[in-house]
């Protein structure tokens, strides 16, 4: 789905430096448990103008999703991230993960709207 990709993007740590470096899959992990439900539940982004939750419910809801996520791909992850490179390849594929499992959680909270059911909204 367009709009889960472009929302994990969005949540990369480390995407937006143009100079390789390297970080420890713990810190990555880490920085993930926190950026990823953090940029979901952004006031203006899909998950929460999209589903009929409050700030709160959304945070925990993409928390616990995330938290799935990085556990079921815990042996895949490298030991280390060579940002931005890993840390994009990565953050897309926990990242759509995530917001598949959000949507999953949540259908009767979802709000169907022109807007909503629209991945070109949301680009």
């Amino acid at each position: 789905m367009n709009v889960l990709k472009y929302v994990a993007l969005l949540s990369i740590a480390g995407s937006f430096s143009t100079s390789a470096f390297e970080v420890e899959k713990a810190d990555w992990v880490n920085a993930m448990k926190t950026a990823l439900p953090t940029a979901f539940c952004a006031p203006q982004q899909y998950f929460r103008q999209c589903f009929d939750v409050t700030p709160v419910q959304c945070e925990e809801t993409a928390a616990s999703a995330t938290r799935v996520c990085l556990t079921n791909y815990q042996d895949q992850l490298p030991e280390i991230f060579v940002q931005p490179k890993d840390g994009s390849h990565w953050g897309t594929i926990i990242g759509t993960c995530a917001g598949e499992a959000y949507i999953a959680t949540l259908p009767e909270k979802y709000l169907e709207s022109e807007k909503c059911n629209n991945p070109e909204n949301w680009r």
